[in-house]
């Protein structure tokens, strides 16, 4: 009989303490993970700001920019004008970490390029003509973190 009251006693001892050892466990597991959470969290920032200046320089340098857009004579004697453009409102960024020592972030930069025509009786009737666009091209570029910087 004394069987009885030891596997009360062992089963209000798990009936009680158990719920409290595993929240300390999960108060300390949440505890860990807020540093990690809070350095990823740094990096998209500082990755987003990245990729706003990326952009920024790519549609800058582009070989069809709006400065350099390509004018062509048609059959009829009116001009088209083409140019590409990176649309802000499309860009997206994803930070995620990496499996690498060397390399603890890589980042996604995805954005839509848009190609942009008009037509026009004369090449520097453009200036003031509505552009329309005709095509859009999906772009996605990856970067590293590494050293402080993104490459």
């Amino acid at each position: 009989m004394q069987i009885i009251p030891k596997v009360i006693l062992v089963t209000a001892v798990l009936f009680f303490c158990l719920p409290i050892i595993s929240m300390d466990s999960v108060l300390a597991s949440t505890q860990n993970a807020a540093t990690p959470d809070k350095k990823l969290a740094e990096k998209h920032a500082d990755f987003e700001n990245f990729a706003h200046s990326k952009v920024q320089q790519l549609n800058r340098n582009h070989k069809f920019s709006r400065s350099r857009m390509l004018v062509t004579k048609q059959a009829d004697g009116t001009y088209l004008a083409r140019y590409h453009q990176i649309d802000d409102s499309s860009l997206k960024v994803k930070v995620m970490r990496s499996k690498s020592n060397t390399i603890p972030f890589v980042g996604i930069i995805s954005y839509k390029e848009q190609v942009l025509e008009s037509s026009a009786a004369t090449p520097k009737a453009f200036n003031d003509s509505q552009f329309a666009v005709v095509k859009i091209i999906p772009n996605r570029h990856i970067f590293s973190y590494n050293k402080g910087n993104w490459n």
